[in-house]
């Protein structure tokens, strides 16, 4: 359970591997090891360990008790997908028996600064639509969404009459533009103020950040979204499969 050959920052692998001992090792009710024998297993120093143990008991996942011991909380999810397929929050939370919510939802539109008109290839100053949204799984924060489109593919009153909190959703029911692809860039990135208390963390804390582009059939960026996860109820991987040439 090593974790020190990943490149990522330690604060983000501390997290995403403490998760997954949770998650898969010990049960709701289960004590976990000591600090110091945790950090060994984790691979990692017990300063660090004790970050993420204070992360995870600011979200609800475990306790501590002085003098006692960690212990895990019910209650603990994972929402687990691949990078590789393209599909909405909301459709995972389901997929899993969870009910998404959406809260703090604002749909509005904007002319486009210079950073969005470059993203989605319209002269500033286009209108575009921007939805911006906190997603609620299992009575606790776990992910905050910003997306924007250009107004041509979508008006306002389009877009609010039929949002039920996925534009990706939005977008695939309503089958114009047809979809092609998304390019994805996955950082880690600290909370800040704004995030902190939209999703319940600490300004300092660790979120995972997905960048992507949205792509039609014929090539045109259709979305631009920026969406913000809390580490620990999220676990994302890739399927690398090796080149043909290289198995002759």
């Amino acid at each position: 359970m090593k974790i020190r050959a990943d490149p990522r920052p330690l604060y983000i692998r501390a997290e995403e591997a403490l998760a997954s001992l949770i998650g898969g090792t010990y049960q709701p009710g289960d004590k976990l090891p000591p600090e110091p024998e945790l950090a060994r297993k984790l691979g990692i120093s017990r300063c660090t360990l004790r970050e993420a143990l204070r992360s995870f008991e600011e979200r609800g996942l475990i306790t501590r008790r002085q003098g006692v011991g960690t212990f895990v909380n019910a209650s603990y999810l994972v929402i687990e997908s691949g990078l590789e397929t393209l599909v909405s929050l909301d459709s995972l939370a389901r997929d899993k028996g969870l009910e998404c919510i959406t809260r703090d939802l604002v749909i509005e539109e904007q002319p486009a600064d210079e950073e969005i008109a470059t993203k989605l290839s319209v002269p500033q100053g286009a209108p575009v639509i921007v939805v911006r949204r906190t997603k609620i799984t299992d009575g606790k924060p776990v992910a905050y969404m910003y997306d924007v489109l250009p107004e041509s593919i979508a008006a306002l009153e389009e877009v609010k009459a039929n949002f039920k909190g996925s534009v990706l959703d939005f977008l695939l029911e309503r089958r114009s533009p047809s979809l092609s692809h998304a390019w994805a860039n996955i950082v880690s990135t600290e909370a800040g103020p704004f995030l902190a208390q939209k999703l319940a963390v600490k300004p300092t804390s660790a979120l995972l950040l997905l960048e992507e582009f949205l792509y039609s059939t014929s090539g045109s960026v259709v979305e631009y979204s920026r969406n913000y996860f809390v580490p620990g109820f999220f676990r994302f991987h890739v399927i690398r499969h090796i080149p043909l040439a290289s198995r002759r």
